[in-house]
């Protein structure tokens, strides 16, 4: 039995103006095709290695988290986009809501987990007035060992491990490339424990590497299952990633340039989170077609049901239409309660779980879309646990690069985020950067006649 299903109805023509015919769709799927080809020889030549991961040997990860499991009441995780989104969505899918109370440490469930991801002053110092430096273990992660934010977020907490800790290096674990950068040499020269990213893993495509699969196994998670849940997206002959790459090439087309991410489940709100920077970092390119540049891409939003159909489905309903919708289903809410009526007046709810209730509403809202002649995929599945949490990562690291494959764009280059990152290091004074420096001087320039 599928655990993870895909419902397309509602973008076919059969059902919403403007829709995928049969025919269409096949044409698409053919393109979509083209795109996996590519990766797969990606693969085969060496690149694109997150495919690889769910055959990785999870021994060593396994030992290491036994090693500490007990010893903390913390977990610190630094990082920033590809190393943190997926923790992230992992501990916000698998972990109770306030995951980082105090209660859940004190009674051994497992650490309590921060992410030191953006810089802050107000986030890290919150961070570290909770933790007690003796009992926090920290887990510093950036795969090119250069990332500014991750770099400032560790020197902050390595003083302060620094000022009350003797061997600070016995609570930290350094997750980087295996031979290159600044985290690598230090990591190196000052003893930590460390775990190697693979050179051909990009950082967005990395949950599956120890980047996501140390903090989970810290904390306890089955990280067997996760693998288990990426394994299965091959099963069915890669159907779901080739209909699904198809669907939203078709509708790039037709100028549906916003793609929304809505789960109907508050515990998947971090996968819509980590699905937006895959998306829009590894498609947002431009691109030379007949000599001209040109823009590529669509862009992400995430929304959450039911919270969204309080706001944002007002404008998805009667606003342009200019959007694709893909809904997250969870079948089986864990932790259901029936609902009893407190007044006559809400009758109607008695006896409804709040998970159905969630599913009703979902419902409601496809329906409401369809009749405006917006066009929506469903993605379903059976309950949230490592398993699909798994499936869902694997599922769009695939769509993604297929999408831009076929469509000649390069998914796994991020020049757009370069240069911004080039202009922040000229400012702060890294040698090497002083032609970057005057660069920015040229171009930033302003006018106080516009500054109110």
């Amino acid at each position: 039995m599928k655990r993870i299903k895909v419902d397309y109805n509602y973008v076919m023509d059969k059902f919403v103006a403007g829709g995928l015919s049969e025919e269409k769709l096949d044409e698409y799927k053919e393109k979509a095709k083209l795109g996996l080809s590519r990766l797969l020889r990606m693969f085969d030549d060496g690149q694109a290695g997150f495919i690889g991961l769910p055959e990785q040997n999870l021994a060593p990860i396994k030992k290491f988290a036994k090693e500490i499991s007990g010893k903390f009441n913390d977990l610190i995780v630094i990082g920033i986009g590809g190393s943190s989104l997926g923790v992230e969505t992992v501990c916000n899918a698998m972990l109770p809501f306030g995951y980082n109370a105090r209660s859940f440490a004190e009674r051994g469930c497992f650490p309590r987990v921060w992410v030191a991801d953006n810089v802050d002053p107000t986030k890290i110092s919150s961070i570290l007035s909770e933790c007690q430096p003796e009992d926090t273990f920290v887990c510093i992660i950036t795969k090119s060992g250069s990332t500014v934010e991750t770099a400032a977020n560790f020197g902050i907490i390595y003083e302060w491990l620094m000022a009350k800790v003797k061997n600070p290096k016995k609570q930290i674990c350094a997750i980087t490339d295996p031979e290159k950068g600044a985290l690598r040499a230090m990591a190196n020269e000052k003893g930590f424990v460390s775990f190697d990213v693979q050179p051909n893993v990009g950082g967005r495509f990395s949950v599956l590497s120890p980047v996501g699969l140390i903090p989970a196994a810290i904390l306890g998670l089955d990280i067997d299952k996760l693998l288990e849940g990426a394994m299965s997206v091959h099963k069915d002959n890669y159907e779901q990633i080739l209909t699904l790459s198809a669907i939203y090439m078709y509708f790039m087309d037709q100028g549906k340039n916003i793609n929304v991410m809505m789960p109907y489940s508050s515990r998947l709100v971090s996968f819509a989170d980590w699905y937006c920077q895959l998306w829009g970092e590894s498609l947002g390119k431009s691109r030379t077609t007949d000599g001209k540049e040109i823009a590529f891409g669509t862009t992400p939003v995430r929304a959450t049901g039911t919270i969204d159909q309080h706001s944002q489905v007002q404008l998805y309903k009667e606003g342009p239409n200019d959007k694709v919708f893909t809904f997250i289903e969870v079948l089986n809410h864990d932790k259901d309660r029936k609902i009893t009526s407190p007044y006559e007046a809400y009758d109607y709810l008695n006896g409804h779980g709040m998970g159905n209730l969630c599913n009703i509403e979902l419902k409601g809202t496809e329906a409401a879309l369809k009749n405006a002649g917006k066009p929506s995929v469903k993605i379903s599945l059976d309950l949230v646990d490592e398993f699909t949490i798994g499936g869902l990562f694997m599922i769009w690291q695939y769509i993604v690069p297929v999408i831009g494959l076929a469509c000649d764009i390069d998914p796994f280059d991020q020049p757009g985020v370069e240069e911004g990152k080039d202009y922040a290091y000229a400012l702060l004074g890294r040698k090497g950067y002083d032609a970057t420096k005057a660069k920015f001087t040229e171009i930033y320039k302003k006018q106080d006649d516009f500054i109110v």
